[in-house]
Protein backbone atom coordinates (compact mmCIF):
# COMPACT_ATOMS: atom_id res chain seq x y z
CA UNK A 1 0.00 0.00 0.00
CA UNK A 2 1.39 3.39 -0.84
CA UNK A 3 0.97 6.65 1.80
CA UNK A 4 1.19 10.00 0.65
CA UNK A 5 2.43 11.86 3.59
CA UNK A 6 1.04 15.22 4.44
CA UNK A 7 3.56 18.09 4.94
CA UNK A 8 0.98 19.92 7.62
CA UNK A 9 1.10 16.82 9.71
CA UNK A 10 4.69 17.35 10.32
CA UNK A 11 5.54 19.64 13.25
CA UNK A 12 8.54 21.75 13.04
CA UNK A 13 11.39 20.91 15.99
CA UNK A 14 11.07 23.13 18.70
CA UNK A 15 15.33 23.20 18.69
CA UNK A 16 15.95 23.84 15.07
CA UNK A 17 15.25 27.61 13.51
CA UNK A 18 12.19 27.72 11.36
CA UNK A 19 14.24 28.33 7.58
CA UNK A 20 11.27 30.61 6.48
CA UNK A 21 11.83 32.92 9.17
CA UNK A 22 15.49 33.07 8.87
CA UNK A 23 15.01 34.01 5.16
CA UNK A 24 12.40 37.02 6.09
CA UNK A 25 15.36 38.24 9.02
CA UNK A 26 18.05 38.09 6.14
CA UNK A 27 15.66 39.90 3.37
CA UNK A 28 14.47 42.79 5.87
CA UNK A 29 18.54 43.16 6.46
CA UNK A 30 19.14 43.26 3.18
CA UNK A 31 16.34 45.51 2.42
CA UNK A 32 17.92 47.70 4.93
CA UNK A 33 21.23 47.76 3.46
CA UNK A 34 20.32 48.20 0.31
CA UNK A 35 17.83 51.38 1.63
CA UNK A 36 21.15 52.44 3.56
CA UNK A 37 23.78 52.14 0.65
CA UNK A 38 20.82 54.50 -1.62
CA UNK A 39 21.17 57.15 0.66
CA UNK A 40 24.71 56.99 1.23
CA UNK A 41 24.76 56.96 -3.15
CA UNK A 42 22.31 60.32 -3.66
CA UNK A 43 24.81 62.17 -0.83
CA UNK A 44 28.17 61.03 -2.96
CA UNK A 45 26.48 62.12 -6.09
CA UNK A 46 25.31 65.57 -4.83
CA UNK A 47 28.81 66.00 -2.87
CA UNK A 48 30.76 65.21 -6.25
CA UNK A 49 28.71 67.47 -8.09
CA UNK A 50 29.30 70.46 -6.33
CA UNK A 51 32.80 69.70 -6.06
CA UNK A 52 32.71 69.56 -10.17
CA UNK A 53 30.91 72.80 -10.35
CA UNK A 54 33.07 74.03 -8.60
CA UNK A 55 36.26 72.94 -10.15
CA UNK A 56 35.24 73.03 -13.45
CA UNK A 57 35.37 76.64 -13.97
CA UNK A 58 39.53 76.88 -13.46
CA UNK A 59 39.25 75.11 -16.76
CA UNK A 60 37.19 77.05 -18.78
CA UNK A 61 38.19 79.96 -20.47
CA UNK A 62 36.49 83.40 -19.33
CA UNK A 63 35.39 81.86 -15.84
CA UNK A 64 37.80 81.71 -12.11
CA UNK A 65 36.71 79.72 -9.07
CA UNK A 66 37.93 81.39 -5.83
CA UNK A 67 37.47 79.05 -2.02
CA UNK A 68 36.80 81.29 0.46
CA UNK A 69 39.31 80.79 3.24
CA UNK A 70 38.38 83.86 6.15
CA UNK A 71 35.11 85.04 7.11
CA UNK A 72 35.76 88.52 5.45
CA UNK A 73 32.97 88.61 3.66
CA UNK A 74 30.34 86.73 5.99
CA UNK A 75 27.55 86.87 6.55
CA UNK A 76 27.42 86.83 2.48
CA UNK A 77 29.96 84.41 2.10
CA UNK A 78 31.01 81.96 4.43
CA UNK A 79 34.40 79.96 5.07
CA UNK A 80 34.20 76.81 2.81
CA UNK A 81 32.03 78.36 0.24
CA UNK A 82 33.60 78.62 -3.38
CA UNK A 83 32.64 81.45 -5.76
CA UNK A 84 32.04 81.22 -9.30
CA UNK A 85 33.43 84.62 -10.97
CA UNK A 86 32.79 85.62 -14.93
CA UNK A 87 35.40 88.02 -16.80
CA UNK A 88 34.65 90.95 -18.03
CA UNK A 89 37.90 92.59 -18.73
CA UNK A 90 38.22 94.05 -15.57
CA UNK A 91 37.52 97.62 -16.14
CA UNK A 92 34.37 99.73 -15.56
CA UNK A 93 32.72 97.73 -12.59
CA UNK A 94 30.00 99.39 -10.64
CA UNK A 95 30.64 99.89 -7.15
CA UNK A 96 28.82 97.26 -4.76
CA UNK A 97 29.94 94.55 -6.97
CA UNK A 98 31.44 91.30 -5.45
CA UNK A 99 34.89 90.67 -7.52
CA UNK A 100 37.18 87.76 -7.70
CA UNK A 101 40.78 89.46 -7.95
CA UNK A 102 45.00 88.45 -7.82
CA UNK A 103 46.12 90.53 -4.68
CA UNK A 104 49.15 92.81 -5.43
CA UNK A 105 51.20 91.66 -3.07
CA UNK A 106 50.38 87.82 -2.23
CA UNK A 107 49.62 87.15 -5.20
CA UNK A 108 46.94 85.06 -4.00
CA UNK A 109 42.90 85.35 -5.13
CA UNK A 110 40.74 87.38 -2.56
CA UNK A 111 36.93 87.73 -2.87
CA UNK A 112 35.74 91.03 -1.69
CA UNK A 113 33.32 93.96 -2.56
CA UNK A 114 34.11 97.03 -4.85
CA UNK A 115 33.32 100.15 -2.39
CA UNK A 116 35.34 102.75 -4.66
CA UNK A 117 36.98 103.67 -7.80
CA UNK A 118 39.80 105.54 -7.42
CA UNK A 119 40.85 108.70 -10.67
CA UNK A 120 43.21 106.27 -12.41
CA UNK A 121 40.55 103.64 -12.77
CA UNK A 122 42.11 101.32 -9.63
CA UNK A 123 39.22 99.76 -7.45
CA UNK A 124 38.83 100.10 -3.80
CA UNK A 125 37.88 97.06 -1.98
CA UNK A 126 36.33 95.59 1.34
CA UNK A 127 35.31 92.82 3.06
CA UNK A 128 31.67 92.91 4.24
CA UNK A 129 32.97 92.08 7.46
CA UNK A 130 36.12 93.81 7.82
CA UNK A 131 35.98 97.52 9.54
CA UNK A 132 38.59 99.18 7.43
CA UNK A 133 39.00 99.06 3.19
CA UNK A 134 42.26 96.83 1.95
CA UNK A 135 45.54 98.10 2.02
CA UNK A 136 45.95 98.27 -1.44
CA UNK A 137 44.55 99.70 -4.83
CA UNK A 138 43.42 96.77 -7.31
CA UNK A 139 44.24 97.35 -10.80
CA UNK A 140 41.66 96.41 -13.62
CA UNK A 141 44.16 94.03 -14.87
CA UNK A 142 44.26 92.41 -11.64
CA UNK A 143 40.25 91.52 -11.47
CA UNK A 144 39.83 87.97 -12.83
CA UNK A 145 35.73 88.07 -12.76
CA UNK A 146 32.95 89.26 -11.01
CA UNK A 147 31.31 87.10 -8.62
CA UNK A 148 28.12 85.32 -10.09
CA UNK A 149 27.20 82.07 -7.96
CA UNK A 150 27.75 80.18 -4.74
CA UNK A 151 29.03 76.83 -4.21
CA UNK A 152 28.58 75.93 -0.60
CA UNK A 153 31.03 73.90 1.87
CA UNK A 154 32.82 72.28 -0.83
CA UNK A 155 35.99 74.05 -0.29
CA UNK A 156 36.48 73.35 3.34
CA UNK A 157 38.81 70.97 2.81
CA UNK A 158 40.46 74.35 1.06
CA UNK A 159 39.76 76.15 4.56
CA UNK A 160 41.12 73.19 7.03
CA UNK A 161 44.57 72.70 4.73
CA UNK A 162 45.15 76.59 4.66
CA UNK A 163 44.61 76.61 8.42
CA UNK A 164 46.10 73.18 9.26
CA UNK A 165 43.36 71.99 10.60
CA UNK A 166 43.86 68.40 10.42
CA UNK A 167 41.14 66.51 12.65
CA UNK A 168 38.34 67.53 10.40
CA UNK A 169 40.06 66.88 7.31
CA UNK A 170 41.36 63.46 8.40
CA UNK A 171 37.47 63.11 9.59
CA UNK A 172 36.02 63.79 6.26
CA UNK A 173 38.22 61.85 4.58
CA UNK A 174 37.03 58.22 6.77
CA UNK A 175 33.09 59.76 5.83
CA UNK A 176 33.83 59.60 2.38
CA UNK A 177 35.62 56.18 2.77
CA UNK A 178 32.69 55.04 5.06
CA UNK A 179 29.95 56.66 2.83
CA UNK A 180 31.51 54.69 -0.16
CA UNK A 181 31.47 51.81 1.30
CA UNK A 182 27.80 51.72 1.94
CA UNK A 183 27.24 52.47 -1.62
CA UNK A 184 28.13 48.83 -2.96
CA UNK A 185 24.60 48.34 -1.33
CA UNK A 186 22.92 50.15 -3.51
CA UNK A 187 24.99 48.77 -6.60
CA UNK A 188 24.55 44.83 -5.68
CA UNK A 189 21.55 43.33 -6.73
CA UNK A 190 21.53 40.65 -4.23
CA UNK A 191 20.56 43.45 -1.95
CA UNK A 192 18.17 45.00 -4.11
CA UNK A 193 14.32 44.44 -2.97
CA UNK A 194 12.61 45.10 -5.87
CA UNK A 195 13.99 42.53 -8.07
CA UNK A 196 11.86 39.69 -8.31
CA UNK A 197 12.57 36.45 -6.42
CA UNK A 198 13.08 33.27 -8.20
CA UNK A 199 10.59 30.74 -6.42
CA UNK A 200 11.70 27.43 -4.81
CA UNK A 201 11.11 24.34 -6.77
CA UNK A 202 7.54 22.45 -5.45
CA UNK A 203 8.79 18.99 -4.02
CA UNK A 204 6.08 16.38 -2.85
CA UNK A 205 7.37 14.03 -0.27
CA UNK A 206 6.00 10.51 -0.78
CA UNK A 207 6.02 7.67 1.57
CA UNK A 208 6.30 4.46 0.73
CA UNK A 209 5.08 1.40 2.62
CA UNK A 210 4.20 -2.25 2.11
Amino acid sequence: MTTIADPRDRSPDPEQPDPGSERARSKRGDEGRFYLGLVALVGLLVFGTLAVIAVLPMVVPGYTSASITSGSMQPKLRPGDVVIAVGDGGSGIKTGTIVVFEDPARGDLVTHRIVGVNDDGSYVTKGDANGVNDAQAIPPENVRGIGKWVVPYVGLPAVWVANGDWLPLGLTMIAIVWVMWFVRYALEAQYDPWLVEESEPHTESLGVGS
